[in-house]
């Protein structure tokens, strides 16, 4: 189940794998809006360069992916994905952020998500593909549902968005269903 690939075609967008020379001023900037962050974990960190380094470093040698998702038009850089795979159970978690702001409402990210998911689902064999999101966070659960994943799990009140309480979806998509 390694994952690799040069690129993934998609109709709006083309996906690689996220190398150092991506991480950019623009790319950490990204990363410290509190708007692009506002679901995600990433929130409660002040990124830079160096740590923006030392992560994509952490996803040598493992079998997860961090990806650059491109748009297909001009070869811009938008946004990110990573798969954290486990293949000894054949599942894969994936997850999305599209950092460029004046790209969103036009699907870039549901057909970056699509390329990704199907690839895995397809080329690669992956038994199930899960993703997560707070219940508040629709623009995600829309994504994930209209791609074929189904509501699996809900953990009522586990994480705080601004103080308050919220639910954690979690989805998943079999190969074989």
């Amino acid at each position: 189940m390694a994952a690799e690939f040069d690129t993934l075609p998609g109709s709006k967008v083309v996906l690689r794998p996220f190398v150092a020379a991506d991480i950019t001023d623009e790319y950490v900037v990204w990363l410290n809006d509190p708007e692009v962050v506002k679901y995600s974990n990433q929130r409660f960190i002040r990124h830079t360069l160096e740590s923006c380094r030392r992560y994509c470093d952490s996803f040598a040698g493992t079998a997860n992916l961090f990806v650059s998702v491109r748009s297909k038009a001009d070869g811009a850089a938008i946004g990110t994905m990573t798969a954290y795979a486990s293949p000894h159970h054949q599942t894969v978690d994936i997850g999305i952020m599209i950092g460029r702001r004046s790209v969103w409402g036009a699907g870039m990210g549901q057909d970056a998500w699509n390329t990704l998911l199907n690839w895995f689902i397809d080329d690669r064999q992956v038994r199930k593909a899960t993703a997560g999101t707070m219940r508040c966070n629709a623009p995600m659960i829309k994504l994930m549902e209209r791609s074929g994943m189904t509501l699996e799990a809900i953990r009522p009140q586990q994480e705080l968005l601004d103080g308050v309480p919220q639910d954690m979806l979690y989805y998943g998509k079999f190969r074989d269903r």
